[in-house]
Formats: structure tokens, C-alpha cells, sequence
């Protein structure tokens, strides 16, 4: 059910550096598993995960506890929106996020970090009401943009319409509000705002009762940004899995096992998709049994989650191509270093 309330503010900001912590994956339950003790241990992987449907189908189904019998392995879980403020404490060896948002965790924790996993791509979308005319933001400038944050996908729009549209979307084309990420689309069917950075799986209810529509043909700011700048690529990711680099350093083995078990995650996902949907709705966001139905017809649709959490060189350098569009575009400064990657696609303990 989603909230009545629907505080929201005006602002008028500069794009901020990538350093604010910042809500990433658009689920809200709770995370399966046992508690992480937050005290490194040997063959002990702490792993701290915002709220995830894999994941709790994984442990829901005896998936991880079967791994934990054949790697000889234990995995303990935080469940928490709050991973870098575990991470910067010391009590997590892997967390997921942006992959864009890796040089602003490494600032705020002060520990260097390598991703070595990918898991989903940015999913969010440019929303306008069903009866507006208008066919990009192009057409949309001075009008109300809901965003949920000035940073996480805000930024990799902010260079999308740079480099599409020569406008600043933070910083002077429009008015942006920051608003609940839960209620965007729900504001914008009542006319509050003109158009938002929305997450479709937030947007279920508006999207089937055809009161909003998205833009760009409903391509993702993924999809643009691989038609912009690199042809066939899977992202920006919306979350990564990363990793301390002295623990992987430390740890190959468990740096493998991990990703096994989230290759079967993915597999499990692609082979029970729609089971995942109709068991853990609150993590879609939709409760009545339309806005069930409709999810996964979208989600066929328009999958956002890899097939393979390992990746190639390639992969890798395509990925660090979005903080090149960021750059040339002013959305970031020069100073902001590309991430750490780990390639590990095909390679075995």
C-alpha cells in the first residue's frame, strides 16, 4: 500500500558530486538470512543488501543454505538501506550500489573498493501525464520534474539531456522537486508535477491506468545511454556488487563462491520470474492482483537484471563510459576517478 502523505519541497541545486548516500534499488522488504555478527571471521562473507527478491527467494528456497554446504562457506546478512554506513564502519566485505556511485563510497568510507559483480541495470524512466503533448524534456523546459534525489539516476540524466538536449536539468531548465520516491508518479497523475525520473516498478498502478506515459519511445536512461555511448552495453548498472580491495585481495576463493551463488540467483530469477512477483509484491511495489499482472508483463518486457553477474574486460571499459559522458558533460569534475573493476567472466577458483 503506498503512503497517503505526500510531503515534497522546491529546490533549485547544483548537481552535487557523487558522495550522498542515496536510495538505489527501489525494493522494501525485509532481506532473508541470518544477521551479519559485523566481526570479520575466516570463511565468514559479510554481506550487507538493501531489501532484494533473489535474494530472499534464495534463502526462502534452500538455495544459499546448500551453498553454504558445498563451499563450506557462511554468509551473514545486514539487511539495511544504510550499506555504506556499514561498510565505512568496517562491518561488511561486500555491499551493493550504483556503479556510478563507487568514487562517492570510497570518499565517504575512506576505503578503496573494486567491483567485482554487476546485477541491474538503471531502470528509471522520464514519466509525463497520459494527455501531454510533449515527446522529450526537450519540450518540457521551465515545467515541475519530480526527482527522488539529486544524485543516483538524476545524475545520469542530468548528462543524457546534456548531451541529447544542451539543457542543465538540476541547475537552471527546470524546476526540479525532490519528493518520496514512492509517490512521483502518483504526483504527477494529480497534476503536482509536470514529468519525473521514475522507477517503473514504482510506477505499476499509474502506468496500467494509463495516466502517466514515458517518454523516449519508454526507453531507460540504460537504454539511452547505450544508444549514445556504447552500442550493446547492459548499463549503467543501478547496482553493482562491490568489494573492499584488501579483502578480495585476501580472499579469491570466497570472491568466486560469491559470484556462483549469484549466478544461481540470476538463474533463478529467469526461471521464476513471475513466481518472484506474485510471492514478494511489496518489492514491486504492487499489491491488487492488476498491478501483479501488470508487473510482470512489464518486467518480460523490459527485464532490468543481467543474466550474468561476471564480466569481461569489455564490459568493464563500456561501463566506466558513463563517467566520460558525466565528465564532458560538467555533470561531474575532472577530478572524479573511474572505479575499479575485477574481470572475472569465465575464469574458476
Amino acid at each position: 500500500m503506498r503512503p497517503t502523505n505526500r510531503p515534497w519541497r522546491r529546490v533549485t541545486l547544483a548537481v552535487l558530486a557523487i558522495a550522498t548516500l542515496v536510495l538505489s534499488t527501489g525494493c522494501s522488504a525485509g532481506l532473508g538470512g541470518p544477521a551479519s555478527s559485523r566481526t570479520a571471521q575466516d570463511g565468514v562473507i559479510r554481506f550487507t543488501f538493501a531489501p532484494d527478491p533473489i535474494w530472499d527467494y534464495m534463502n526462502e528456497t534452500g538455495v544459499v543454505e546448500a551453498w553454504q554446504r558445498e563451499t563450506g562457506y557462511r554468509i551473514e546478512t545486514s539487511a539495511t538501506w544504510d550499506e555504506f554506513g556499514l561498510f565505512a564502519g568496517g562491518h561488511a566485505d561486500i555491499i551493493s550500489t550504483a556503479s556510478f556511485e563507487v568514487p562517492g563510497l570510497e570518499e565517504q568510507t575512506r576505503r578503496e573498493t573494486v567491483i567485482i559483480g554487476r546485477y541491474n541495470a538503471e531502470r528509471s524512466r522520464i514519466l509525463v501525464r497520459a494527455g501531454d503533448p510533449a515527446q522529450s524534456l526537450a519540450d518540457l523546459r521551465g515545467k515541475r520534474l519530480g526527482v527522488f534525489t539529486t544524485v543516483s539516476g538524476t545524475l545520469v540524466w542530468s548528462a543524457l539531456v546534456k548531451r541529447m538536449h544542451d539543457m542543465n536539468l538540476v541547475d537552471g531548465d527546470f524546476d526540479v522537486i525532490v519528493a518520496d520516491i514512492q509517490n512521483l508518479s502518483n504526483l504527477l497523475a494529480r497534476g503536482e508535477i509536470d514529468a519525473c525520473i521514475c522507477y517503473p516498478d514504482l510506477s505499476a498502478r499509474e502506468l496500467r491506468d494509463g495516466s502517466v506515459r514515458p517518454l523516449y519511445d519508454g526507453k531507460s536512461s540504460a537504454d539511452l545511454f547505450a544508444e549514445l555511448a556504447a552500442p550493446g552495453h547492459d548499463g549503467p548498472m543501478g547496482n553493482v556488487f562491490v568489494a573492499r580491495k584488501d579483502w578480495v585481495d585476501a580472499h579469491p576463493a570466497e570472491v568466486s563462491a560469491f559470484l556462483d551463488l549469484w549466478d544461481r540467483g540470476l538463474a533463478e530469477w529467469q526461471a521464476h520470474r513471475d513466481e518472484m512477483i506474485e510471492r514478494y509484491p511489496q518489492h514491486f511495489a504492487v499489491a491488487t492482483p492488476e498491478d501483479i499482472a501488470f508487473m510482470k508483463a512489464y518486467v518480460a518486457e523490459h527485464d532490468w537484471v543481467v543474466d550474468e553477474v561476471r564480466f569481461d574486460p569489455q564490459w568493464a571499459e563500456d561501463e566506466s563510459s558513463i563517467f566520460d559522458l558525466m565528465r564532458e558533460t560538467g555533470v561531474i569534475g575532472d577530478d572524479i576517478t573511474d572505479p575499479k573493476f575485477l574481470p572475472t567472466q569465465g575464469v574458476q577458483p
